[in-house]
């Protein structure tokens, strides 16, 4: 083999060799994860189904009594679910909660909330023995905007654009200071457990804090991540509205924690500690191409006051379908929608008859 030929045929070996190293290239848990966020915060319409339970609740003896143990059944037992669909132009967000109580008297029913037009409709469940009058089974108009001009006080408006880009930017903030080795794993999709049976996702990843890095995540969220927050929200007349936040009480509370030196940091972070017990805390999320397609979180705390210990463990999951797709709302905006006053005067009548 001449030398032209032989350097044709390295040439071609590592151009091989190269292009299979790139494909076989995976991103990062903690890059694959940011982008995914940042791909999600850009979708213009959805689905969504998600519900939520509490594993685990254990009061105290001194709060344990006859009257309160039926009702830490109850609670145990209870399931909450959430629906719905999401369009960005038109901007439109329809959430149907579905309140399940067993026992004797077991209740179900379902409350159905619209976001559209600077207004929120909320419609009134029909609930068994509470007297709710002409007002149940229908809308009602909630105008935030005119209820804070009536009452002198202001009133979350909700905007779902401004709160979504929100959760974006200040996610990446908190990123940005968390390490991957300590706090972003990719995990197999059999070590997710209650995950739907028809759900396709690529990969698998799961940001956790618990005892082992807690103080490093306290650490970053009272040095990095707070004050950067509060930045963020100084610099968003937006943000500082949807949250009801002023200029001087953000700026205040940077100046406290700016006065804070690194020692009493670490006393606050003991303190905390004795009382708090995080054995959980965690985010596992289903990523689908470059979005989101499922997330679970996990929580189980315990804590101690005078002695005694409360524990509780609860989870939340939700998916998202139908990504950038036509969807379909199952209620329209309510064009018959009671006004304040007047659900106001059929609860009164409901009540005085």
């Amino acid at each position: 083999m001449n030398k032209s030929r032989l350097a044709v045929l390295l040439v071609a070996l590592l151009a091989a060799a190269l292009a299979v190293t790139a494909c076989g290239k995976k991103t990062p848990p903690k890059e694959a994860l940011q982008k995914a966020w940042a791909a999600s915060m850009e979708m213009k319409s959805f689905t969504f189904d998600g519900s939520l339970a509490i594993d685990e609740l254990e009061l105290p003896p001194s709060a344990q009594n006859e009257a309160v143990l039926p009702y830490l059944d109850m609670i145990e037992n209870t399931s909450l679910s959430i629906r719905g669909a999401y369009t960005r132009d038109p901007l439109k967000l329809e959430a149907i909660l579905k309140l399940t109580i067993p026992g004797d008297l077991a209740v179900s029913f379902e409350v159905p909330l619209i976001w559209a037009n600077d207004k929120v409709y909320a419609k009134i469940p029909a609930i068994p023995m509470l007297p709710l009058g002409d007002a149940a089974g229908k809308f009602v108009e909630i105008d935030p905007a005119g209820l804070a001009e009536g009452e002198g006080a202001a009133l979350p408006a909700f905007n779902v654009e401004v709160q979504r880009k929100l959760a974006g930017e200040a996610l990446g903030i908190v990123f940005s200071h968390l390490d991957e080795e300590h706090f972003f794993r990719e995990v197999k999709k059999e070590d997710v457990p209650g995950l739907p049976g028809d759900l396709k996702a690529d990969r698998f990843i799961k940001f956790s804090i618990a005892q082992d890095n807690f103080d490093a995540f306290m650490q970053a969220f009272a040095e990095n991540i707070m004050p950067e927050i509060i930045d963020l929200l100084l610099a968003s007349e937006d943000y500082r509205s949807e949250l009801q936040l002023t200029e001087e009480e953000l700026k205040r509370a940077k100046e406290e924690l700016a006065a804070k030196d690194p020692e009493s940091l670490r006393n606050e972070l003991e303190a905390l500690k004795q009382n708090l017990t995080v054995h959980e805390i965690s985010v596992t999320s289903a990523i689908k191409g470059d979005k989101l397609v499922y997330q679970k979180l996990k929580g189980n705390l315990e804590t101690t006051e005078n002695g005694e210990t409360t524990k509780i463990g609860f989870s939340f999951d939700i998916r998202y379908d139908n990504i950038n797709k036509d969807v379909k709302f199952e209620h329209e905006i309510p064009e018959d929608a009671l006004t304040m006053e007047e659900l106001l005067q059929s609860l009164f009548s409901a009540f005085a008859s």
